[in-house]
């Protein structure tokens, strides 16, 4: 024991401090006694409301706390483990808006259960026993009205790293639903840490699953897979069920699948992972949310650094309720903040996570939506800790971490899912935030390429940016480096091919073309893409292989339907050429090309009606699409609905107002041309 002087107290603080624990016990004695915890009366209820959910028999805790013998074998650690927070698994401090769902226990029931193990774990009297909760031995939320399955189990390794793998699941519906509520059964809790669930709508992961012999890829490649309507579909242990605020169901389009990213952890003797997703359907929404995303790629973390952060905003153009938000973080993530700032000057904190947790990520949905004027501005701050004083922390001794999807990588995201107030305002906040997110990835790849300038997937991510945006010779001098650093990049070639066919250099694109195809001959966009060069050469037999090929890998690939449509057509098969424009325009609705030439091939059958529907989309989707105004006219004059193809010729003249067969077409359906 220290002298009173070691342990910082003078001789007279020492004195007092001996007085005052005498009037304590003093005190003390004559306080009335309090009667001991017991199991029946004070315990049972705090574990039946916050606990049992999963230590239970058949839940994913690794014992039952349902009866007095399972928690009195470990009351001292229950008493331990909710005293330091642990248990139960929840990250965020009490904040002025509630979250949907809190496991949160009081400071007087976590005493209570510390009493209670002091006390001897008593059981008291069992007529005061609370009765304990009933579980459907099934599926929670009932029998659902659609249940996928991986079609086949996955293996996870007995040791080493964890493991990151993706798996595609079909939906077999016929049309398009609205999801209520989805319930995710992982069918191994001992190795699925959590998983993150996409829906792909055009089947662009298929091919992905193809390249790779067992079930499912490695990594979080994703296609064209997205959370559906600004919803967020993760799953972490604990959680049974996803049920979405009212009117906000989101839509399972037909003929789409499911994407299901898993985090596995190594585990001898484990079982196979073999995941259900069980879907309940309702009502289409009657509001539309959209998420936005907050972070950075910007990530550099020396090692032995214990409060690296990061940080980012973003000012609402419009006004939004705030449904719910869904950080994300590695091992290393130390502190999580979230707040919004008013244009009055007052902050309204979000989210506060002292204490960040991999292991139980999770996301907060408000219990009420908060509310953000137009203006207001929503900021974050992650802090991370990369010492070897972090016990989360996988490298031992630390070592420098830069952004990136793996575990053993960094990552700084918060996902904000928002509705506007006012439904026609979406458009606006959508767009505002695309620009806002587009210089966000863009300085995340330069700042990667600045560290690493031979990152050769930094390298291609950023050519594709710089391509969208229309800076096609960047494009094609990142990619040329990307290829020189790894001559077999299969993506890369097909893309320098893609860039140099739009610069009208069609002999180096197929030249790369075929690069592509011989790096990996199961590339769908490479087959694609040389279709499409040798049906501009009057080759359509040869195309059509090539599409064919690309459909193999990738049944859903709407650009490679619509030029195996092309082929078809031009070898005189305008029936199947109809077939696969038709699946063209299914896996990709705004698809205005292959509506126009649905809409051609349906007129040259006398289906006008169906014709006109066609051309309709065409030009919903590309307002300014002259050919499919022009035909449309043309069609809807033949009909004799003189007044529809004037309005339709008089739309197309004030676009292009020298188009000498509209304005032909106009004055021979008795209205003068006008300029």
């Amino acid at each position: 024991m220290q002298r009173p002087e070691a342990s910082g107290y003078g001789p007279k603080r020492a004195f007092a401090v001996v007085v005052l624990l005498a009037v304590v016990s003093i005190t003390t004695g004559f306080a009335p006694a309090q009667e001991p915890a017991t199991f029946a009366r004070d315990v049972a209820p705090i574990l039946f409301e916050h606990c049992v959910t999963c230590h239970r028999e058949g839940g994913i805790g690794p014992f039952s706390l349902e009866t007095y013998a399972g928690a009195r074998e470990r009351a001292e650690r229950i008493a331990a483990l909710t005293a330091a927070r642990y248990m139960p698994p929840w990250l965020p401090e009490p904040g002025p808006a509630a979250f949907v769902g809190e496991r949160r226990l009081t400071g007087e029931q976590i005493r209570t259960l510390r009493s209670w193990a002091d006390g001897g774990a008593v059981e008291g009297d069992a007529a005061e026993l609370p009765p304990a909760p009933q579980f459907a031995a099934g599926w929670q939320l009932g029998e659902p009205d659609l249940v996928v399955t991986m079609a086949e189990p996955y293996v996870v390794p007995e040791s080493g790293r964890d493991v990151f793998r993706s798996f595609v699941v079909p939906i077999p519906s016929v049309r398009d639903r609205f999801v209520e509520a989805m319930e995710f059964r992982p069918g191994n809790h001992e190795v699925v840490h959590h998983a993150v669930v996409l829906v792909d709508g055009a089947r662009s992961t298929r091919y992905l699953d193809a390249l790779d012999p067992e079930p499912g890829w490695a990594g979080m490649q994703a296609g064209l897979a997205e959370s559906p309507d600004g919803h967020f579909l993760g799953w972490t242990p604990g959680k049974t069920s996803l049920e979405v605020p009212e009117g906000l169901a989101w839509r399972l389009p037909h003929g789409s699948d499911l994407v299901l990213q898993l985090h596995l952890l190594p585990r001898p003797d484990a079982a196979a992972v073999r995941v259900q997703v069980g879907f309940h359907f309702g009502e289409p929404p009657s509001r539309t949310s959209t998420r936005l995303r907050l972070g950075t790629k910007a990530m550099d973390i020396p090692a032995g650094e214990t409060g690296y952060r990061i940080s980012d905003d973003y000012r609402v153009p419009v006004a939004v309720e705030l449904v719910g938000l869904y950080p994300h973080a590695h091992y290393l993530g130390k502190e999580m903040r979230v707040w919004a700032e008013f244009e009055d000057g007052r902050r309204r904190s979000l989210l506060h996570i002292p204490e960040w947790d991999f292991n139980w990520q999770a996301e907060y949905r408000f219990v009420q939506p908060v509310s953000l004027p137009a203006g207001a501005r929503l900021a974050m701050e992650f802090t991370y800790d990369n010492s070897a004083a972090n016990p989360q922390n996988p490298r031992d001794p630390p070592r420098r971490v830069l952004y990136g999807p793996e575990s053993s990588d960094e990552m700084g995201d918060l996902w904000v899912q928002v509705v506007p107030r006012r439904e026609e305002e979406l458009p606006a906040l959508k767009l505002d935030f695309a620009q806002k997110e587009t210089a966000a990835r863009l300085a995340g790849y330069r700042f990667k390429l600045d560290r690493n300038p031979e990152d050769e997937q930094a390298l291609f991510s950023l050519a594709g940016m710089l391509a969208e945006l229309g800076e096609r010779d960047e494009a094609i001098r990142h990619l040329e480096k990307a290829v020189r650093i790894r001559p077999a990049f299969a993506l890369a070639l097909s893309d320098l091919g893609r860039l140099h066919l739009l610069n009208g250099d069609v002999e180096q694109a197929t030249g790369f073309f075929g690069e592509a195809i011989e790096a990996s001959p199961e590339l769908p966009q490479a087959h694609h893409n040389l279709g499409t060069v040798l049906l501009a050469q009057r080759n359509p037999d040869e195309a059509e292989t090539h599409f064919r090929r690309a459909l193999e890998e990738w049944p859903g690939f709407a650009e490679a339907h619509y030029g195996l449509g092309e082929a078809l057509e031009a070898r005189g098969r305008p029936d199947n050429a109809l077939e696969h424009y038709r699946r063209a325009v299914s896996a990709k609705a705004d698809f205005a090309l292959a509506h126009f030439r649905l809409g051609n091939l349906l007129a040259k059958m006398s289906d006008a009606g169906a014709a006109i529907r066609h051309y309709d989309a065409a030009i919903a989707a590309r307002p300014e699409f002259v050919p499919a105004l022009f035909n449309r006219a043309a069609v809807l004059a033949r009909q004799g609905r003189t007044g529809q193809a004037t309005r339709s010729l008089e739309r197309l003249l004030a676009i292009e107002p020298d188009h000498r067969q509209a304005r032909e077409l106009l004055s021979r359906l008795g209205d003068p041309p006008r300029r």
